[in-house]
């Protein structure tokens, strides 16, 4: 359970999500485009993470684990790799080489990556079907949304309990659209404020807070594996 909640929460740092929320609540009426942004993204998650787990569940092992009793050393093995890529993830060094690679790749750059992705663009002026269309367009299954579908269908679960905690990641990978949306009734003008600034902070610390995380779910495995095999 607690490798899932961590992967679903590497998959919600999204700095490209909460940057369409800020656009969006700069926007006339972003209630409505929110909740449109919304729908679109949790309708996509939902059904293409459902058909993900369907195809995990379809084979007999799930990285290496049966569905009933996990593998000790493909969990210790793919914790240590998990570690390892999570500490690289979080360190200087590792950030050095992002930017390394970044610096490689100019055209990248004249095409106008390092500004306002293409979603961000057409919610300037988009309208309910069209943020409806972007929210559904960005928002299918990722990485680490992957694997956490991955850890449910190794897990020993019932068909209601795998929708719950399908939906259940769904939901926190949508923290940064849900939260907003929510502060956003009460207190509108602050809530706009403190989402630019969240946005500027991912952009920034995000590799960082996503290898912590994989740090975290790596050393989860070790437990998990070391358990198995006493």
């Amino acid at each position: 359970m607690a490798h899932i909640v961590l992967l679903a929460l590497a998959a919600a740092v999204f700095p490209t999500l909460i940057a369409c929320v800020a656009i969006m609540l700069s926007r006339p009426d972003p209630r409505r485009l929110l909740v449109a942004f919304y729908a679109g993204g949790l309708i996509v998650s939902v059904g293409a993470g459902l058909l993900v787990l369907e195809a995990f569940k379809r084979g007999d092992s799930v990285v290496g684990n049966s569905s009933s009793s996990p593998n000790p050393g493909t969990s210790i093995v793919t914790g240590v790799l998990a570690l390892g890529l999570g500490s690289l993830m979080a360190s200087q060094r590792g950030r050095a080489l992002v930017s390394r690679w970044r610096s490689r790749h100019p055209r990248r750059r004249e095409r106008g990556t390092d500004g306002p992705s293409w979603a961000e663009r057409r919610l300037d002026h988009a309208n309910v079907v069209v943020a409806c269309a972007i929210g559904a367009a960005i928002n299918l299954p990722g990485p680490f949304y992957v694997l956490a579908l991955g850890e449910i269908a190794k897990g020993d679960y019932s068909r209601g309990a795998e929708l719950g905690l399908t939906s259940c990641s769904t939901a926190i990978m949508f923290l940064l659209l849900e939260v907003p949306l929510a502060g956003y009734l009460v207190r509108p003008d602050r809530t706009a404020e403190q989402v630019a600034k969240l946005g500027r902070w991912l952009n920034s610390n995000g590799l960082r807070v996503m290898g912590g995380l994989i740090a975290l779910v790596g050393v989860s495995l070790v437990v998990q594996g070391l358990a198995a095999a006493a």
